[in-house]
């Protein structure tokens, strides 16, 4: 099973790069393809394979990522006209929200934060948030991006903690879905360079861990 994941991950590599040539997409699109459909893969890992492949996964991908830094191989970064570490902060917190938590549902809501709610943010902010733009710790941020994301974290939490419906109280499903997305998009305003990949999906786990 973790070859047939290798493979998948492979392919997804691939298929947005062939997807971004034949279509012509801006750097930033072609990035977040791969980034959204990937995260999606990763937060069904645990009813595919064990927590430690996952951890072993989440430092190979690091460890590939890093060589390809050197090689260039593969320049998801290349034009953005800005600096960014997301591809190494999300392979961290593949291993980092396995080792935390051993909760199969905790885990994928924290990577569909990442997938969904991110990426998201990050195609409308560029499509339509051209006129409502603001700075944080000297990075761009629009207010669809930023409301988008919210927005799309509270869809995520109200749909997928209802599968989850024995695992937290009622109160705290409330608590959730209200206080957590707000809180997310803060702490994804305030992590530069991409650090909100990792950031973004340990606060949910540990969020859900002290509730659970």
């Amino acid at each position: 099973m973790i070859v047939l994941v290798l493979i998948v991950m492979s392919a997804l590599l691939l298929l947005s790069q062939d997807l971004a040539h034949k279509m012509k997409l801006r750097p930033e699109l072609k990035r977040k393809v791969f980034h959204i459909s990937a995260a999606i893969f990763i937060a069904a890992w645990p009813w595919l394979i064990s927590w430690r492949s996952i951890e072993i996964l989440g430092l190979l991908m690091l460890a590939i990522i890093m060589a390809n830094k050197l090689l260039h191989v593969f320049n998801f970064t290349k034009d953005l006209g800005r600096v960014t570490h997301g591809d190494i902060f999300l392979a961290m917190a593949v291993t980092i929200c396995a080792y935390l938590s051993h909760n199969k549902l905790f885990f994928a809501l924290a990577l569909l934060n990442v997938a969904l709610a991110d990426g998201l943010a990050a195609l409308a902010g560029q499509r339509y948030g051209r006129h409502y733009k603001y700075k944080v710790l000297h990075q761009p941020k629009t207010v669809i991006g930023t409301m988008t994301f919210w927005m799309a974290s509270v869809c995520i939490f109200a749909v997928g903690l209802l599968l989850g419906h024995n695992q937290v109280s009622f109160s705290s499903y409330v608590y959730l879905v209200a206080g957590l997305p707000p809180l997310l998009a803060l702490i994804e305003n305030v992590s530069p360079q991409g650090l909100d990949n990792l950031s973004v999906p340990v606060a949910v786990v540990v969020t859900l861990n002290l509730l659970h």
